[in-house]
């Protein structure tokens, strides 16, 4: 059996998700220092096979990496590891709705991950969300509303539906995630929907999310927040999906994908145009009405798509 290339691994599992060029500031154990890696939300990571009681004591290469998952380096050399087929294989808590679960304070951010970031304004440690819990920035959801933030540091949709049913909380966080970009010159329209994750067609209209939109404008965020797609051209990015409940402001489910760099770089395109074009509020309006009235669903909307991509459930995108 060959041993895997840890650099290959990591970009394949990780598909582009990762920072390059961050090294740990100490010298790791030669074991695992190949599967260094540095994520936008997690920080330095080491990637492991997470066992959680049933990859056995000789698991298959295929049961190997379809365990992979970025833990942080605290966290693995606190639990320790055994070496499998060239793999780092770690026992850490695992809940199946808030994924892997370590102590906040193993997380480490920045080149010099043993100091905390009080100087570097532009590099904060992010949001730490979780389900169960309130998001943190906002109190009145209306039911249904999508709302779109693109930040330096990540891109984030949040999106609010009153008391969601598990069938809604299972295709957000398991099932087929579609998205689409109609971008405008004082607007972008963002299209979205999450299938229901039992159904083998991805086409299917059974229950989980259908198809709706979200208006972003690049000035209104930019009047409250600093607003750019993370990363450079040709690159992807963490794309954040946070489900609320709009009558409690409760988190019911999270998610994170990445999207295909066309449709990255698609996104970039269309928030250049923005920023480049002064703003207008009232330009925006006649802009959103007018394209609500020439497709007045979303599903006419997407023949106007200048990217569309699909998270599929099981972790890879088309």
């Amino acid at each position: 059996m060959s041993t895997p290339d840890p650099r290959e691994v990591i970009a394949r599992s990780l598909d582009g998700m990762t920072v390059p060029g961050r090294t740990y500031p100490r010298p790791l154990p030669p074991e695992i220092a190949p599967w260094h890696c540095y994520i936008p939300d997690g920080g330095h990571s080491i990637l492991v096979a997470l066992d959680t009681g049933d990859l056995g004591e000789a698991p298959s290469t295929s049961a190997l990496e379809d365990s992979l998952v970025p833990a942080p380096v605290k966290s693995v050399e606190r639990a320790g590891w055994r070496m499998v087929d060239g793999f780092v294989v770690c026992k850490l808590p695992y809940d199946p709705d808030l994924g892997l679960v370590t102590p906040p304070e193993d997380d480490e951010y920045g080149d010099d991950a043993e100091q905390p970031l009080a100087d570097d304004a532009a590099a904060p440690k992010p949001t730490m969300l979780a389900v169960g819990q309130p998001y943190p920035s906002k109190v009145k959801w209306p039911d249904g509303a999508g709302e779109l933030r693109i930040t330096p540091q990540s891109v984030e949709f949040l999106l609010a539906v009153s008391s969601p049913e598990k069938h809604e909380v299972n295709a957000f966080q398991k099932g087929n995630a579609e998205f689409a970009l109609i971008p405008g010159r004082h607007h972008l329209m963002w299209a979205y929907r999450f299938a229901n994750p039992k159904s083998g067609n991805p086409q299917a209209q059974g229950p989980g999310i259908r198809w709706s939109d979200a208006p972003w404008e690049y000035h209104r965020q930019a009047a409250a927040m600093s607003v750019a797609v993370p990363g450079g051209r040709g690159s992807t990015f963490p794309l954040h999906l946070v489900l609320i409940d709009s009558s409690t402001g409760i988190i019911k489910g999270l998610r994170m994908v990445g999207p295909p760099v066309e449709f990255a770089d698609a996104l970039r395109d269309a928030v250049e145009t923005q920023a480049a074009t002064p703003r207008n509020d009232a330009a925006a309006g006649q802009e959103i009405s007018a394209i609500y009235a020439r497709y007045p669903a979303t599903s006419d909307l997407l023949l106007a798509a200048s990217a569309r991509f699909e998270a599929l459930r099981d972790g890879t995108t088309r």
